[in-house]
């Protein structure tokens, strides 16, 4: 979801290149997932404290060393600290970034990376890759992948899946975590953006979990995962243009919708509906809140947030937003009469003439309605309740 900016100016270092994961050692690799399991499964408090509040614990270096030979743990005196989020679910490791870091924060302000890899939060791409509805002999497409987690979730069942993003950070963090849960066979990577590293293909399923984050007009000061343009639809509608292209004639799609609209509809859904009109498809719209969200009420409780918690800053910009930029935005979306924001799972299948079903949830799927909570600031009983859904999905 989009987020109002902190007007303070921070300086942004650049992603350490560092970090580049090691893809050499298969064997060394796949060594860590027993590993893992076992602090995850007999020491839940130390895996959390390591690999969600990024604290430095005590370890015993020789049962760690795959760990730390890979650069997954660095030694700090007499113990180590993790230089990587590992998210676990359903019997999986996914290594990404740290969305905002402990330890890449300057003066007040927690920073972003311009080409970091966006690290799994529970009520959302764990929601995409356990709810993917694909069949044995399937040829998946997934796009914008991130961490590969998705990917790697789709060959659980997939014949073959073709994963690409524009990010080639997240490309070797993608294929170290197919290696790690034993799925590099099934998955091929590729860098490009959006379709064009699969020119010529055709698909059974495309699943897509790419940038749909509403903001102000100023690409170069954002993410790369998450900047969508001002109404959060840029590459929703990108991919709305091209995605039939790609389909075998019986092909579905999937994907997160996530976007700005009126009361009664995304701009996304809008979109849909005038290319989509003459298909023979039918999409199911499956909101995550029980109702739109009010970009009012929003823009209200950040405020009041961010009164309350005036010792820490957290801008999702990795470069300062100005007050004119904002502004701008702002008026964009009061003069388009964009009252509300809308969080989704849409599913597109054959069927006999065009449909478009939108479906409301009783309750809140998603609990973080107006704001997004991190993993470095949820207490601990937080963490395992939202990482108990995660594994009843």
């Amino acid at each position: 979801m989009w987020r109002k900016r902190d007007q303070k100016a921070f300086i942004i270092k650049p992603a350490n290149k560092k970090m580049k994961l090691d893809l050499s050692n298969k064997t060394l690799i796949k060594s860590c997932k027993p590993i893992l399991h076992d602090l995850y499964t007999n020491h839940k408090k130390k895996y959390i404290d390591l690999f969600f509040y990024e604290k430095d614990i005590r370890l015993s270096e020789s049962t760690f060393s795959p760990l730390i030979r890979l650069g997954i743990l660095k030694k700090i005196k007499d113990r180590f600290r993790a230089n990587f989020q590992i998210f676990p679910c359903s019997g999986k490791f996914i290594v990404t970034d740290f969305n905002y870091s402990a330890h890449r924060k300057i003066g007040k302000t927690y920073t972003t990376q311009r080409d970091g890899v966006w690290g799994i939060l529970p009520e959302e791409t764990p929601i995409i890759a356990k709810g993917a509805k694909v069949n044995t002999n399937d040829t998946v497409l997934d796009l914008a992948t991130g961490s590969g987690m998705i990917a790697i979730f789709c060959a659980d069942k997939a014949k073959k899946v073709i994963a690409t993003d524009i990010n080639p950070r997240a490309i070797n963090y993608a294929k170290f975590n197919a290696i790690l849960n034993d799925a590099e066979n099934k998955i091929e990577f590729k860098v490009g953006d959006l379709f064009n590293p699969v020119r010529g293909r055709k698909f059974d399923l495309i699943i897509w979990n790419g940038p749909t984050v509403a903001v102000p007009e100023t690409p170069k000061k954002y993410p790369i995962y998450c900047y969508a343009g001002m109404d959060g639809a840029e590459f929703t509608r990108r991919f709305i243009d091209e995605a039939f292209t790609y389909l075998k004639p019986k092909g579905r799609l999937q994907w997160y919708d996530c976007g700005v609209g009126t009361k009664e509809m995304p701009v996304t859904m809008r979109y849909l509906k005038e290319k989509w009109q003459d298909k023979k498809i039918k999409v199911i719209f499956n909101s995550l809140t029980k109702d739109p969200v009010s970009l009012k009420k929003s823009f209200e409780i950040y405020d009041k947030y961010n009164l309350e918690n005036p010792k820490f800053k957290t801008p999702l910009s990795c470069k300062p937003i100005t007050k004119e930029e904002e502004l701008k935005w702002y008026n964009w979306l009061k003069k388009k009469d964009y009252t509300h924001f809308y969080y989704a799972f849409v599913e597109m299948k054959p069927d006999h003439k065009f449909s478009l079903k939108m479906g409301f949830p009783k309750k809140d799927i998603r609990t973080d309605r107006y704001l997004t909570r991190y993993w470095l600031w949820m207490s601990y009983p937080t963490i395992l309740n939202r990482l108990e859904k995660c594994e009843n999905l």
